[in-house]
């Protein structure tokens, strides 16, 4: 019975295991690269959290408009000659005193302070938006070109491998022809350094692939010894639409509203030109109501009450009656001095308040005129940066339209070149096979062909990155469909 349980637990973990193996190994496209990238990378969390900050900001000079509340209490003891604070009157015994308030401030008008503030804030967190944008979309292009660089390396590896597949084919074939005399045997030595050399470049190959991969790797945040596999679709050229007839200046204005560092810019612009209504805003008066409830305590203070039990006489008091000096003596009740209950004095001293507060600036140093100054600068700052961007981004687009022009005539010498050099190979082929050429002139024409096959792989993808970046600029995703 044992038995046959740990051979059902060792069947569902080989099971698991292999799923598991199954879905690391599962090939990844572009866009869950980019994704995944995307959500990973710390550059990209930092952004988040300045966009979140700006956010808080926003809301934060939104509440400015909201009244402000505050109570506060003190508690305390005084000793020797002091003032008691209930009565006022002066006192040589200890007190305890408690006092405590509560205070309500409500802004009316503020120069246009609150408004600008709040304009002011919303254009940061708008900019902060678009600096994450624009880390994110930059990012995409990163993961874009090590994708691309994969696919690359990776066709490069085949390429190689072909090429070393087919010297060794010809190794057969020329020891076949060295067998039947009709070469030298020297020449079989040409054709294993051709071998060797084949080897070495598949090395090569491999070693830029596996290169290319661990960039890719670092750039979405994963291990080194992730399984990393990715989507190997077969890219269309022909299905590549044609940018030969797009201007600069349509390019431009299509990328001045997908770019989102230029969105940035001009946010910042309108939020430096609230600070100037900001600073204008110290010239004028500002209005509040204010209101706010108090309330007393003394250890001093004391309750005086007649006591009908008690029976207190007074000193003598003489005056004149009728010609007759009459001696009094005044009778009164007695007094209790007892303290006042706490929650009475609380209830006899609470008092209330409430009005208007006006301030009006009348000379603050230049202080205002200098802040809006200042103000103005930041604008023309601002600005200057906006136009450093956009001739950038002017630039960057210029440049990308000439690679992209560049790259496609490239790509189409290239495929003549391969063209003509595998007819030439195929010819080599047949005139080694008659004995007409030597290895020598074989593997020149070989050489040639393997050149042309790669230069064309390399053009290939140069011209779909160059594509690929300028479809950034217009704004469209990165696909590779």
């Amino acid at each position: 019975m044992k038995r046959k349980i740990s051979t059902q637990f060792l069947m569902l973990f080989l099971v698991a295991a292999t799923a598991f193996q199954v879905a690391a190994q599962e090939a990844w496209s572009l866009q869950r690269c980019v994704s995944y990238a995307q959500e990973k990378n710390l550059t990209i969390k930092q952004a988040q959290f300045t966009t979140k900050i700006a956010q808080i900001g926003e809301s934060q000079a939104k509440a400015s408009r909201l009244p402000s509340v505050n109570a506060n209490a003190n508690l305390g003891q005084q000793l020797g000659y002091t003032i008691d604070p209930t009565t006022n009157t002066f006192v040589s015994s200890g007190i305890t005193s408690n006092s405590m308030g509560l205070n309500a401030n409500v802004p009316i008008y503020a120069g246009g302070q609150i408004n600008h503030t709040i304009k002011k804030a919303k254009y940061d967190a708008q900019a902060s938006e678009a600096d994450l944008a624009q880390a994110t979309n930059t990012l995409a292009l990163q993961v874009a070109q090590a994708y691309l660089t994969i696919l690359l390396n990776a066709e490069q590896l085949q390429n190689t491998k072909d090429q070393l597949d087919l010297s060794q084919k010809q190794l057969t074939n020329t020891q076949k022809l060295i067998d039947a005399g009709n070469l030298p045997a020297g020449d079989v030595y040409n054709i294993t350094a051709q071998i060797a050399r084949g080897e070495q470049s598949v090395i090569a190959a491999q070693n830029n692939l596996d290169l290319a991969i661990l960039n890719l790797k670092q750039l979405m945040q994963l291990e080194p010894d992730y399984p990393l596999e990715i989507e190997r679709p077969s890219v269309d050229l022909n299905a590549v639409e044609n940018y030969d007839a797009y201007t600069l200046t349509q390019v431009f204005e299509i990328a001045k509203n997908t770019q989102p560092n230029v969105q940035a810019s001009e946010f910042r612009i309108s939020s430096a030109n609230e600070d100037i209504e900001i600073a204008r805003a110290s010239y004028l008066p500002t209005l509040a109501a204010y209101a706010n409830l108090n309330s007393y305590y003394s250890s001093a203070a004391k309750k005086f009450t007649e006591d009908p039990n008690v029976t207190v006489i007074g000193d003598p008091i003489q005056f004149q009656w009728n010609n007759d000096v009459v001696t009094i003596r005044p009778i009164n009740n007695g007094v209790n001095i007892d303290d006042v209950p706490y929650f009475t004095q609380v209830s006899n001293n609470f008092g209330q308040g409430f009005g208007l507060s006006l301030s009006v600036p009348i000379y603050q140093n230049g202080r205002a005129r200098l802040g809006v100054e200042r103000a103005r600068l930041s604008v023309l700052n601002a600005e200057l940066q906006n136009n450093q961007i956009q001739q950038q981004l002017k630039n960057d687009i210029q440049t990308s339209l000439a690679n992209v022009r560049a790259a496609k005539k490239q790509l189409e010498a290239s495929q003549k070149t391969r063209e003509a050099s595998e007819l030439a190979f195929q010819n080599a082929e047949k005139r080694f096979a008659l004995g007409a050429i030597n290895t020598i002139e074989l593997n020149t024409a070989k050489n040639s062909f393997d050149l042309a096959r790669n230069n064309l792989t390399v053009a290939r993808y140069d011209y779909l990155f160059r594509v690929k970046i300028l479809e950034f600029y217009l704004g469209k995703p990165l696909l590779m469909n």
